[in-house]
């Protein structure tokens, strides 16, 4: 079974109380050892059933929110990838299914429902939209890609979320794309940063800034200078750290803009 939280195991425990009263018949009735098999069988057959449905409803639900996104829906998606992502140990599945490459499984399902949702609505592919009307934020040299990567500090292997732009220190850096400042924070990794929404679940953010010029929940449009780059947070020199995301997952940027390389 592997671990399970705590909370499941009065659940468990019921489960047990409740087989015993199911299989077995009534010390006053006729004890019969085929009607206990059929019981059974029919026991599990109706659970396998009962959560086949309950998948199926889910996916549905999923589905609908990957078609239909407003901020209701994206969180209803977030909430359940969040729930799928829980660090169950199912060791044996994970054996199979290693060699599966999940991320590109993923991504030519999202295409083909963004393919579906924009034959009914008549509208672009979220692709296409970022390829044909966002900007790329900095004019300058990609010095670190998405993906995996061997972090310049702790020479750790990690995930790069995003794409490095080598600039000088304090150069504009400009929104991709018309949207509304979501968040203007700062951390230890990424420094001064800024996330944008632009709607239809596609987000902007800009790390290791200097100094940001907007404020959270102003209006912003293509183009317009929302920052200037510097050397915040966890850098080892001035640069523009930029990230794209859609439905709060990480995308290449490479794959959208036009990204001089070294």
């Amino acid at each position: 079974m592997g671990n399970y939280n705590s909370e499941y195991e009065s659940y468990y425990n019921s489960l047990k109380k409740g087989s015993k009263t199911r299989y077995f018949p009534s010390y006053n009735q006729s004890f019969n050892y085929n009607n206990i098999g059929k019981s059974k069988k029919n026991y599990w057959l109706s659970r396998i059933m009962r959560d086949l449905v309950g998948v199926l409803i889910l996916f549905i639900i999923v589905l609908s929110c990957k078609l239909i996104v407003t901020p209701k829906t994206q969180a209803v998606y977030n909430y359940s990838k969040q729930i799928l992502n829980q660090n169950y140990e199912y060791t044996n599945l994970k054996e199979k299914c290693k060699n599966i490459d999940i991320k590109n499984f993923q991504d030519k399902i999202t295409n083909i429902i963004e393919e579906i949702r924009s034959k009914v609505t008549g509208t672009e592919t979220v692709d296409n939209k970022i390829k044909n009307e966002f900007v790329l934020p900095i004019a300058g040299i990609e010095t670190s890609p998405f993906g995996y990567r061997e972090d310049p500090i702790t020479k750790e292997k990690k995930f790069h979320e995003g794409v490095d732009i080598d600039v000088k220190e304090n150069t504009e850096v400009k929104a991709s794309y018309d949207g509304r400042i979501k968040i203007c924070g700062e951390d230890k990794e990424l420094g001064k940063y800024i996330l944008i929404d632009h709607g239809n679940g596609i987000e902007t953010k800009y790390g290791h800034l200097n100094e940001i010029l907007v404020g959270k929940e102003d209006a912003v449009k293509k183009s317009q200078i929302i920052a200037k780059s510097g050397n915040t947070g966890k850098s080892t020199g001035p640069h523009l750290h930029f990230e794209l995301l859609y439905m709060g997952e990480n995308k290449n940027p490479d794959e959208y803009f036009k990204i001089a390389k070294k």
